[in-house]
């Protein structure tokens, strides 16, 4: 999907599942040969956890970019813990602007909910620099 400036659109995509690290590996080196932005929902055992990753692309998200993801991350994971199916629950999040992991899930559910906030921000290309 391309804008009105020819620039594409990639966040109203679906993130995948991966599962095992084997996925991620193989998921992580076609962005890689693609030269596009890994962004993946993946699965450990009976966690989940979500990871962007920029330098495929040799990108990186602007910083008002940056800040707008910490803070609609931020948001997104107070409502998270105070979820009582969700919560209270050990969750670790790292935000830079090329790269970010939050972590750990018990359901694939909230994981995707937090993908799809994520995609928002870091698959927008006029969010990069």
């Amino acid at each position: 999907m391309s804008d009105k400036h020819g620039a594409s659109d990639k966040s109203k995509q679906t993130v995948p599942l991966q599962v095992g690290q084997a996925a991620v590996e193989a998921a992580y080196a076609d962005a890689n040969r693609t030269a596009e932005p890994f962004l993946a929902v993946e699965q450990y055992g009976e966690e989940y956890a979500v990871t962007y990753d920029l330098l495929p692309a040799d990108e990186q998200l602007t910083p008002a970019a940056t800040a707008q993801l910490q803070d609609r991350l931020t948001a997104e994971l107070e409502a998270i813990v105070a979820d009582t199916e969700e919560g209270p629950a050990e969750l670790s999040k790292t935000v830079s602007d090329s790269l970010g992991n939050v972590s750990a899930f018990r359901r694939e559910q909230t994981a995707r909910q937090v993908a799809a906030v994520i995609a928002d921000v870091v698959l927008k290309e006029t969010n990069w620099r």
